[in-house]
């Protein structure tokens, strides 16, 4: 399943911060898509699947989450044929992250800002307290005009830059969060592990790459990702284990093998261990979408 690039009509004529609307549906259905804005999607009424990312959770009504730019994604649930009501209804606020730093920042410091909308490629289901203040926030902004709508606008962002109550749905990319130190051995290791994650990395080439003996190493990296190598390098495995089931027909055991496991069996519980679902569930999950 291959995410499509669209291009939403409300930017496509004027670069505008931001947009906010009700969308009222007979279903969730929608191509596996990417855009450059970011989405806060509220939903009032409805349930089905929700794929952000690697990231595949069933949604139901009440559901608030946030969609980093230019990540892949969709809502998808069955309509129903002897429905003929509006089932599927939510709330969207998109927002152009460019265009709102700068517009603020003739204001303000807007580099907090921009390290949220690059943190938050990752997607973020947001919970307790929070999610209530923001729906209260988001439920009026479809009414809203000038200064009233801005108001809302700014009260929604500084929500979202404050962490509590927000749980990351995808583990974060550390070659790409340690590429700044480009001449450290973070920057040389991730470098290592993402270009030979297909081959069998023991621990003892790992420490070598890094500069460090196997002790010190274990702590290091320990210390680095909180993770163990084994638990790291099995995640960056399963990432493009799905991406495989996502976008290609290839077999799970063929896959397995294009992400450097040679025993299926172990394949499958390092999948499930990560995803809380067998590879094959994990394909079935988004086969209606694929049909769509």
């Amino acid at each position: 399943m291959k995410a499509t690039y669209a291009l939403l009509p409300d930017f496509a004529q004027a670069r505008k911060p931001f947009v906010v609307k009700r969308i009222e549906r007979p279903n969730f259905s929608t191509d596996f898509h990417f855009h450059n804005e970011c989405q806060l999607v509220y939903v009032l009424s409805g349930s089905g699947t929700r794929i952000i990312g690697d990231s595949i959770e069933q949604f139901e009504e009440g559901d608030l989450t946030f969609v980093g730019p230019n990540v892949p994604h969709v809502w998808y649930s069955k309509a129903d044929a002897d429905y003929r009501g509006t089932e599927a209804v939510s709330v969207a606020l998109y927002i152009n992250p460019e265009a709102v730093s700068e517009s603020l920042g003739a204001l303000i410091d807007t580099q907090e800002l921009r390290l949220f909308f690059k943190d938050s490629e990752r997607g973020i289901s947001i919970c307790g307290a929070k999610k209530q203040q923001i729906t209260d926030i988001l439920q009026q902004m479809p009414e809203q005009k000038n200064i009233a709508l801005l108001a809302s606008f700014t009260q929604i962002l500084n929500c979202l830059l404050d962490p509590d109550e927000l749980v990351w749905l995808n583990v974060p990319n550390l070659l790409s969060v340690y590429k700044g130190q480009a001449q450290g051995r973070v920057h040389k290791l991730m470098q290592y592990i993402q270009q030979n994650f297909k081959d069998d990395i023991t621990l003892q080439q790992a420490a070598s790459v890094a500069g460090l003996q196997l002790h010190s190493f274990c702590r290091f990296f320990k210390s680095l990702t909180h993770r163990t190598f084994s638990d790291f390098l099995n995640e960056v495995r399963i990432a493009f284990a799905c991406k495989l089931l996502q976008q290609s027909d290839l077999p799970v055991t063929q896959i397995a093998l294009e992400c450097g496991y040679t025993n299926i069996s172990y394949f499958n519980r390092c999948f499930k261990k990560v995803h809380k679902m067998s590879p094959k569930a994990y394909r079935m999950m988004i086969a209606p979408v694929v049909t769509q």
